[in-house]
């Protein structure tokens, strides 16, 4: 892929002017592997505006070739249409690879990272990472992104796109991460249950630091030491009543 691909979907949006929606799914398994997926929504006036040629704007073929998989546009019944790009992961290791190769380093999406610590009870998963927009419009940018997009650069301010919307970035840029663990996640995001946490900010707003970890206990691992604590404790107690009865036994005679 010859630009990070959150900079050339966002740059999409400034260049069409209007409504993007950019989620970011990252799935871990529980024998590490995942996928991390990334579904792009544009509303009529931005197809409109591209051509209606999503595909064409994606550079579907240099996608493919880094690994991605492409789903046909689809057109939803809110009005947008959608692509989902999503890229297989054997490792956090991995996984992490792909989610730093989304965003520059002025890009929205920063130090994304998933691990794995292993433990005698169990594992323990964790995602860290942060949304920010603190690079403005220019962390749009990217060296290739003029490339990408038919060689038009970005050349507006926030403030220049937000007159042409006639509305506020934030309203009108959502970037949302929806991560999933094994086990039962806690996290610090403000949308989280089971095995979820998912965080949504919006262009402009403060920069948003996520954290979160997936515990797995090896309940198997944790009832064979109970079992061999009990029978040891057993042990213990056996010996102790049978020094016992001697100790009796010697006293009698």
């Amino acid at each position: 892929m010859r630009a990070r691909l959150v900079p050339v979907l966002l740059g999409l949006l400034v260049l069409s002017s209007c409504r993007l929606q950019l989620d970011t799914i990252v799935t871990v398994h529980e024998d590490g592997s995942g996928t991390v997926q990334v579904v792009v929504g544009l509303d009529a006036d931005a197809m409109e505006r591209i051509g209606g040629d999503l595909g064409a704007e994606l550079s579907v073929a240099d996608l493919t070739a880094a690994g991605w998989s492409v789903t046909d546009p689809v057109l939803d019944d809110d009005g947008f249409t959608r692509v989902a790009l999503t890229h297989p992961t054997g490792s956090p290791g991995e996984a992490t690879g792909v989610l730093q190769s989304l965003s520059g380093p002025a890009g929205p999406l920063q130090q994304l990272r998933v691990t794995r610590h292993t433990t005698f009870a169990g594992d323990e998963w964790s995602f860290t990472g942060r949304i920010d927009f603190s690079g403005g419009v220019e962390g749009f940018g990217d060296s290739a992104l003029a490339e990408e997009l038919d060689g038009l650069p970005v050349g507006q301010t926030a403030a220049e796109i937000e007159a042409e919307l006639g509305e506020p970035l934030e309203e009108v840029i959502q970037v949302r991460v929806d991560v999933r663990l094994p086990g039962t996640v806690e996290s610090n995001a403000l949308a989280s249950g089971g095995d979820r946490a998912v965080w949504q900010v919006g262009f402009g707003e403060r920069s948003v630091a996520m954290e979160a970890t997936g515990r797995e206990r090896r309940v198997g691992t944790l009832v064979a030491a109970g079992v061999a604590a009990a029978c040891g404790l057993g042990l213990v107690i056996s010996g102790a009543v049978a020094l016992v009865r001697r100790g009796r036994r010697r006293r009698a005679t």
